[in-house]
């Protein structure tokens, strides 16, 4: 409150973008519960979408205002589920969009059918995060004698796991994230655990906490190669494909033999229903893994193969095959 009581004058043009965004972020945060109110959170964020286009148009610079903007855009993405949900008190987001008849670029307005999106790419998720469980199962089995008859502390981690991984299959990131942080305490020296971390806090909007994570998990790692590939399985948990690939270019770029970075790479063209570039790749992993000894990936790849070729591709002989031999 300024002299004389009277209450204070915007100072410049983008005092009304700048409170809207402050309103947007407000509302993102309270949306659970929120019901009806949650149509104002729609309406917001019409209103600072028009005074991007007004003052841009102005020339006035934006980029602090447009930096906020993009995490108020990330972060409603991420609760897309909770938005649709708070709305079916009103009727639902599709009536809701009939009557305002949006544009396609409010994307907020459809955010419904991004969500029915998601559910069905469930079945095909279901099945690159089989094929991921399988690999990480192989690798655990060396620990299988330690699990027989787990003592408390590993038994409340086991738990703790599994219903982090449910809230993930269920697109609950926030409740999936509360329980990674509660197992980082448990097992501070788990990798994948901060991996998970990481990309949980990087999807809602948390960078400066999606970095430390990573770092903490870059240290656990044997090497960076380790770290990429490790980063890229996450990735490809939760159905980010684009990410998947970029991590396991990463770590191509620093062994371009690596089978698990093909084997990943091949995997999120899948999910994709890029055909030609995943058989490309998974038959590079496939011949990699064979000439690295790696026998159980070579079989789960040649698997893999032969579900996309119709059956066509056949698991070959792991042993007394030349050198020249195809896959």
């Amino acid at each position: 409150m300024c002299a004389l009581g009277l209450p204070p004058q915007k100072v410049t043009p983008a005092d009304d973008l700048r409170d809207a965004l402050r309103q947007c972020e407000s509302k993102i945060v309270a949306l659970k519960g929120s019901g009806a109110e949650a149509i104002r959170l729609l309406a917001l964020m019409d209103r600072v979408q028009s005074l991007f286009d007004q003052l841009g148009a102005k020339g006035l610079d934006l980029r602090p205002e447009q930096s906020r903007w993009e995490t108020v855009e990330r972060q409603l993405y991420s609760r897309a589920a909770l938005l649709v949900r708070e709305l079916q008190t009103s009727g639902g987001l599709a009536r809701l969009r009939e009557a305002t008849r949006p544009t396609r670029d409010h994307w907020w307005w459809f955010l419904d059918e991004e969500v029915r999106h998601r559910r069905q790419q469930a079945l095909k998720r279901m099945a690159v995060r089989g094929i991921v469980a399988l690999l990480i199962l192989v690798v655990a089995g060396l620990l299988y004698q330690r699990f027989l008859a787990p003592d408390p502390l590993t038994r409340q981690a086991l738990l703790l796991n599994e219903r982090a991984e449910r809230a993930i299959q269920e697109g609950h990131l926030e409740e999936a994230l509360a329980e990674y942080e509660t197992l980082r305490e448990l097992t501070p020296y788990d990798s994948q655990v901060f991996l998970h971390l990481g990309v949980l806090y990087e999807t809602l909007g948390q960078d400066t906490d999606a970095a430390q994570a990573y770092a903490s998990a870059s240290t656990l790692l044997d090497s960076q190669e380790d770290f990429f590939l490790q980063w890229g399985m996450v990735y490809l948990d939760l159905g980010q494909w684009e990410s998947a690939r970029a991590r396991a270019g990463e770590a191509l770029a620093l062994n371009s033999e690596s089978a698990r970075g093909h084997f990943i790479l091949g995997s999120s063209y899948e999910a994709q229903g890029q055909i030609s570039e995943a058989v490309d790749a998974l038959q590079r992993a496939a011949e990699l893994a064979r000439a690295q000894g790696d026998d159980i990936l070579y079989v789960l790849i040649k698997l893999r193969l032969g579900v996309l070729l119709g059956g066509s591709s056949q698991v070959a002989p792991l042993k007394q095959r030349s050198p020249d031999s195809k896959t």
